[in-house]
């Protein structure tokens, strides 16, 4: 139901890559009276095209996920970008998981501005890959911001934030399920902030941290490590951004390279093996000895050549 008080009856547009948002927000947005009249989606993040599979699965789950009265606008390139926008005729320009920046012009095109949702509480961890390193730095709960867009990535005054626990045995869809209800539940405040009016509050520059792009050698895992170091790098690469292809951690075992995607923490007695040691199977689950204490993988595949 439509917030009382609150103007309803906005032409918004969603810029996306995620299939979560094009959905959730689309229904979220419509229940609180306004018209969604597309989601915006770049074709390829690192070009005109994905790059393979996985990228063309992407955008066929998005596409898929959208409500069958939702218009979905591919754009080939960054320079078409503002004419679409424009031929859209937006009030409000709302952006989630968006890897363009927008030119002046497009974010002059909206009445009532251009919202990104960046996934951290802002300034702290500005950059592409937020989560990646607040899971990185070990993190017990991370956070969200609405922000005003403004002429750099991240910067734009602070409309509303929130956090939402992080559990040490959260996979990423937990963690990415968390993100959106909190999403949600701060989603009728920042409209309350922009039928208002509210430019937002500054962000403090000397403040801001930086969340880069991971190098790609972080994947390398080092037996030799701790357990819990490990842990963090494996669950942190799931949600890292890259600036070439995706990353999950790798490690060798047993002589050959296998891609982690989740492990576990063992509970028992240290047995005070060499680091790298396979001790155990248990299905296809995988002990091996860290530098202080062994280590469950209960999610690995080989690497391919």
């Amino acid at each position: 139901m439509p917030t009382p008080g609150v103007a309803s009856g906005w032409r918004i547009v969603l810029l996306t890559v995620a299939p979560s948002v094009a959905h959730d927000f689309t229904l979220s947005l419509r229940a609180q009276g306004h018209d969604v009249v597309a989601v915006v989606v770049p074709v390829g993040v690192r070009g005109l095209r994905p790059l393979d599979m996985e990228g063309w699965t992407e955008l066929r789950r998005l596409f898929e996920s959208a409500p069958p009265s939702l218009e979905v606008l591919f754009v080939n390139e960054r320079a078409l970008l503002t004419a679409r926008l424009a031929a859209l005729e937006p009030d409000l320009l709302l952006s989630f998981f968006f890897p363009w920046k927008l030119t002046p012009e497009a974010l002059a095109l909206a009445p009532r501005g251009a919202v990104n949702v960046h996934p951290s509480l802002l300034p702290r961890y500005r950059g592409p890959c937020p989560v990646g390193w607040a899971l990185r730095d070990d993190a017990r709960e991370l956070g969200l911001t609405f922000h005003r867009m403004d002429a750099t990535f991240d910067t734009g005054p602070v409309l509303v934030q929130g956090t939402f626990p992080v559990i040490d045995e959260d996979t990423e869809e937990v963690l990415f399920e968390r993100m959106m209800r909190a999403s949600r539940r701060l989603l009728p405040r920042m409209l309350e902030c922009v039928a208002r009016r509210e430019p937002g509050d500054p962000q403090v520059d000397a403040a801001a941290t930086p969340a880069p792009f991971f190098d790609l050698a972080y994947r390398d895992i080092d037996w030799r490590d701790t357990a819990r170091s490990v842990h963090l790098k494996v669950r942190a690469c799931r949600f890292a951004a890259w600036r070439e292809g995706n990353g999950d951690a790798r490690a060798l075992l047993q002589g050959r390279w296998v891609r982690v995607q989740r492990t576990r923490a063992w509970r028992g007695e240290d047995p005070q093996a060499a680091p790298g040691t396979l001790l155990a199977r248990q299905g296809d689950d995988c002990l091996v000895q860290c530098g202080d204490s062994p280590l469950w993988l209960v999610a690995y595949t080989p690497e391919e050549p």
